[in-house]
């Protein structure tokens, strides 16, 4: 049976059971002990067992039934097809029932096999030949996580897959027949035929035309089994909404291969230092050209685990989490005295200086930075006179130049280069403002461009990213920018440069022109 997550569809499961009425399944790999059904209104509804608990089943989530969903619409289908004496089985092939499912029919002499679970190359050939060996005809069929459809499809020119999906609170099973061009047109067994050779789909080429169903992934992959890192090579896009990440990839019980995720652009960019989970129902699509790698997985989202490793996917390393910068001491304790005993009258520090403050001392500087600066506007406007050294460390406390002006000429400057869809330096956003390079320090610069940021912008969009610096390089402060705006930030130098450059991509993308289809 299949418990319905949501509450209401939990009621009208209900209807005709009572709560004593369900045992944890032997074919699933569970202990035949009894189970209680759950209801719940903020998560999933779920069976849980009866304490004590003493269960070694491994896989709970909804398709961790599948293979009895399939070897029972199988026997159910054979009988329609006329088929009196079918006897459906489900081999341990090392990790308990669930592996693969074998209808045979026909006294025993005809076998379909539909392998659901990983298997080696060595292992299918020695399987092939030894259920060849022991039956007139055999059919392999296979499921999406069993990685042998490809093999089938060059021996034959096509193969059966089977897939199932959760529609109104039950788990359907789906067939089709896999092309040499890599996509599966999904059908349901009632459609189907039995002929010498075993199922034959309305698509025996996966070719034709198919008005049922739409074509789907080649691979649906189960939901929370794929984990992933990324490495530290470019972000390139994937079509106008997504973006496309290097990663090394590893489905639960599989090993580790190095594929392309395809994420939405409006995603944050993953971290090197963390583990990821993909949301949803992932897409697998295999890749013909060999220098793209062999795999492409196309995904929702994804999950950040909050360990760096996890059981599930013992062969997942992220890189080192980042160290953060250790405070000094002396240089503490000389903030709390007062602002001229680390960085001068008005609180000017060098980043070097700023780098060894913690969090809450960079919001206590930029507090007294704040603070300092209006007590000059007072006393300019009280004295009539400029001061030299606010104007210096604060353009745009210049009289007849405020904050706000530099900010959206600041802001202008960059959303017109990212509508040209280039990068620019400083020399182009202070002339904006009517101001020069050296008229902004670098705090000033971190300032503006923070304020920038934090306007609302398409997709939530970094127009920071676009500055560079005099090496086509992430500013020095750009880091600080991402700390400041609620980003994650303290990340390695190649960390930060993928997720600037995977922010420049996002910017890109948010301003580009819509192409011009008028008539010449």
């Amino acid at each position: 049976m299949f418990l319905p997550y949501d509450h209401d569809d939990f009621d009208v499961f209900m209807r005709t059971r009572t709560r004593e009425d369900f045992y944890c399944g032997t074919l699933l790999g569970g202990c035949g002990k009894q189970l209680t059904a759950k209801r719940y209104t903020d998560k999933k509804c779920h069976f849980a067992h009866r304490p004590p608990v003493h269960c070694r089943r491994t896989r709970t989530d909804e398709a961790s039934a599948d293979h009895l969903y399939i070897g029972q619409a199988l026997g159910r289908w054979l009988v329609r097809e006329g088929q009196r004496d079918t006897d459906i089985t489900y081999p341990d092939l090392g990790t308990g029932p669930g592996g693969a499912v074998e209808a045979r029919f026909g006294a025993g002499r005809r076998l379909i096999r539909v392998q659901l679970s990983h298997l080696p190359a060595p292992a299918w050939e020695a399987a092939r030949a030894q259920l060849s060996g022991t039956h007139t005809n055999v059919q392999w069929a296979y499921g999406p996580h069993s990685g042998r459809g490809h093999g089938e499809v060059q021996a034959t020119g096509h193969a059966i897959c089977f897939t199932c999906r959760t529609e109104g609170g039950n788990r359907v099973v789906y067939v089709g027949t896999q092309g040499t061009d890599g996509t599966i047109e999904w059908t349901t067994l009632d459609t189907c035929q039995l002929t010498d050779e075993g199922i034959r789909t309305p698509h025996p080429t996966g070719t034709d035309a198919f008005t049922g169903i739409a074509a789907t992934a080649v691979f649906p992959l189960a939901p929370g089994s794929v984990a992933f890192t990324v490495t530290d090579e470019d972000t390139v896009p994937d079509g106008p909404a997504r973006l496309l990440y290097q990663a090394h990839v590893q489905p639960t019980g599989s090993a580790v291969v190095r594929a392309r995720v395809s994420l939405p652009r409006s995603a944050a960019p993953p971290l090197g230092h963390r583990l990821h989970v993909l949301d949803g129902t992932p897409r697998l699509h295999p890749l013909t050209a060999p220098a793209e790698g062999a795999w492409l997985i196309r995904a929702d989202g994804f999950t950040s685990l909050p360990a760096p490793t996890d059981p599930r996917w013992p062969g997942l390393r992220p890189t080192p989490t980042p160290r953060p910068v250790p405070e000094s001491r002396p240089e503490s304790r000389a903030f709390t005295v007062g602002m001229t005993r680390v960085g001068g009258e008005y609180g000017h520090l060098t980043p070097q200086e700023y780098s060894k403050l913690s969090r809450t001392q960079r919001r206590r500087y930029w507090q007294k930075v704040k603070q300092r600066s209006l007590a000059e506007q007072h006393a300019q406007a009280a004295s009539g006179k400029p001061s030299a050294r606010s104007s210096k460390a604060f353009p745009w406390a210049r009289p007849g130049l405020t904050k706000h002006e530099v900010v959206k000429a600041v802001r202008d400057a960059l959303v017109s280069a990212a509508r040209r869809q280039v990068c620019v330096g400083w020399h182009t956003l202070a002339e904006a403002a009517g101001l020069k390079p050296d008229d902004f320090s670098d705090l000033a610069r971190t300032s503006i461009l923070v304020a920038v940021d934090q306007a609302a912008g398409p997709e939530d969009v970094l127009l920071s990213s676009l500055v560079v610096s005099s090496g086509s390089t992430p500013v020095p402060y750009f880091n600080e920018i991402l700390g400041r705006l609620g980003r994650p930030s303290g990340l390695r130098p190649i960390e930060l440069r993928r997720v600037w450059r995977t922010e420049q991509v996002r910017t890109f993308a948010a301003y580009a022109q819509p192409p011009d289809h008028g008539d010449a």
